[in-house]
């Protein structure tokens, strides 16, 4: 016997022997157009794709190709094998019908599923998968309204005829993931929640590691009120110094500010405290940001940690928040990788996260292809972008240190010595970014809308395990809110009497319903009630130019 026809024979064993396994395990089997699929429990395909044989003749297979043709037993698929020339790929689905929607208790996340399904595949292999991504597929779109959202893994071609593999897919299920209640209700309204989907990334320097030089920046412009462009590099600079013992006795010990002639140390901080709009420049002379005078407004009663470089919860959840509205696209893909591998080098991030960049953004544009022109040249502009970076792993240096350091500063990871670990923290957080894509159906690039409604739920899950309940009775929220609401007015002066600029009222108010109170809303739920009819205390106009507004009080 030939070489050529023995290993012929091989392959074709291991097929039977992989596709016979599959049959006798599944619910259900299935031909359908270009896939052969085995169907699971828990909603869930094993499906080979392929190419049908040249010789065979098209139209008799035209009515069995549009058709769906349920295997019974192997000698269908021996009938199969013989019409198609090729495999071309093996995927893994998992499935969610969008009509079923509007009838859940509870939502699905798909795309948690999917990362489960590929943590568990990578401990049989490490590299068994080749792609991932979710997509709707509305099937026959003369009938279906609504259609199925899916995950999709794809899996490397030395697998799919092992049997060891076939096996290690079927004893080990998917692990679901419980999704908070607060989600529920926009599961079941099955809308996209808008947003403008211009891609937000900070520009960071190496040195910028300790958030707690952002706490020491609020405290800086308190005492200097405005500082000329030209010298707040070396101002702040010199205001730090003081501050260097307590960095020696933090935990974390990197990005230190030290004494120069010039302020350059101090410098990195600066241009990224500009990114995250904690400065607003007028005429060369800087004050703090529309959002940073909220910081300020509640630091001195909640933030009281005893060092400076510590973070509390009044800490973290904002500059949590303000690094998700500003750096989403950076971020939420380096805490992937986290949430993937669980623990992982820095020699290792900075290998992959360029390409991990690259197939998130090419995967985007392929799946948006149709929308809006203005994201999707602001997607190509970013792409290029990453693509020409020269000496990557001197350049990530710039971008991984230090936001890997700000997940240590929040506690989203540990690790010492380049080696990190994803922590329970991280994988929460991680678990309700993945919720939001699929309450969109669609890959999240920008969390803005997103954050406006769920920032202080998901804190509070992430860091305190839902603890805090609401009151039962929205009506002491309200009042609640409207006595806050009434108490920023005295503390956010605009120029025309009697009126707030509404973002920083909203915020303040956000955040002592959670601290003082114990009451759990969103910046767009306040705006929302502000926005009814039925309220009668405060007038609220929202100016789209500036995508923002005032609230003007009554009385």
């Amino acid at each position: 016997m030939r070489k050529k026809e023995l290993v012929v024979r091989v392959v074709l064993y291991k097929m039977r022997e992989v596709l016979e396994y599959y049959l006798n395990n599944c619910q259900q089997a299935m031909i359908h157009q270009n896939e052969l699929s085995f169907e699971f429990g828990g909603d869930y395909v094993i499906a080979f794709s392929f190419d049908i044989n040249e010789d065979i003749d098209n139209d008799a297979l035209d009515d069995e190709y549009y058709s769906y043709n349920t295997i019974s037993d192997f000698s269908d698929i021996d009938e199969f094998l013989r019409k198609i020339d090729d495999f071309t790929s093996l995927t893994i689905k998992g499935y969610e019908y969008l009509g079923w929607r509007e009838d859940l208790t509870e939502g699905r996340s798909i795309t948690n599923e999917m990362f489960s399904f590929i943590k568990i595949i990578r401990v049989c292999q490490q590299d068994a998968v080749l792609d991932y991504y979710t997509s709707v597929d509305f099937g026959d779109t003369m009938c279906d309204k609504y259609g199925s959202y899916l995950f999709n893994i794809q899996i490397i071609e030395e697998l799919w005829w092992n049997i060891e593999f076939a096996k290690y897919l079927i004893e080990n299920s998917i692990k679901t993931v419980s999704v908070p209640n607060f989600y529920t209700i926009f599961f079941r309204k099955n809308q996209q929640i808008k947003d403008n989907k211009i891609i937000p990334i900070i520009s960071t320097n190496t040195k910028v590691r300790r958030l707690g030089y952002f706490k020491i920046l609020s405290l800086f412009l308190i005492d200097y009120k405005k500082v000329p462009a030209t010298s707040i590099n070396k101002k702040f600079e010199n205001y730090c110094l003081k501050y260097i013992e307590l960095l020696e006795k933090n935990q974390f010990k990197k990005g230190l500010i030290n004494e120069t002639k010039t302020g350059i140390s101090a410098k990195p901080y600066i241009d990224t405290a500009n990114d995250l709009e904690f400065l607003n420049k007028i005429n060369n002379i800087y004050y703090s940001g529309k959002s940073f005078k909220v910081y300020q407004t509640l630091q001195r009663k909640f933030s009281d940690s005893n060092n400076i470089f510590e973070l509390n919860d009044f800490d973290r959840i904002f500059f949590l928040e303000c690094i998700l509205r500003n750096d989403y696209f950076y971020f939420s893909n380096l805490l992937e990788l986290f949430f993937i591998t669980e623990r992982a080098t820095y020699s290792y991030l900075v290998q992959v996260f360029q390409n991990q960049l690259i197939t998130r953004l090419e995967s985007y544009k392929q799946s948006n292809s149709f929308g809006d022109r203005k994201v999707l040249n602001n997607v190509d502009t970013i792409l290029n972008r990453i693509k020409k970076w020269e000496k990557p792993e001197v350049y990530l240096e710039h971008i991984i240190m230090p936001r890997l350091n700000w997940m240590l500063d929040f506690g989203i990871i540990i690790g010492t010595n380049n080696e990190f670990k994803i922590t329970e923290i991280g994988l929460k957080l991680f678990q309700h970014l993945c919720i939001w894509n699929d309450i969109n159906t669609d890959e999240i690039i920008s969390a803005d809308a997103f954050l406006d409604r769920f920032m202080v739920h998901l804190y509070d899950d992430c860091y305190n395990s839902s603890e805090l309940e609401n009151p039962k009775d929205e009506n002491v929220i309200l009042e609640k809110m409207y006595g806050h609401i009434e108490n920023s007015f005295d503390l956010f002066k605009t120029l025309a009497p009697n009126r707030v600029t509404a973002s920083q009222a909203a915020n303040y108010t956000k955040y002592k319903l959670y601290f003082n109170d114990n009451i759990k809303v969103g910046y767009q739920y306040i705006l929302g009630k502000l926005s009814e009819k039925v309220q009668d205390k405060f007038i609220f106009k929202y100016q789209e130019q500036y995508q923002d507004g005032y609230i003007q009080n009554k009385n």
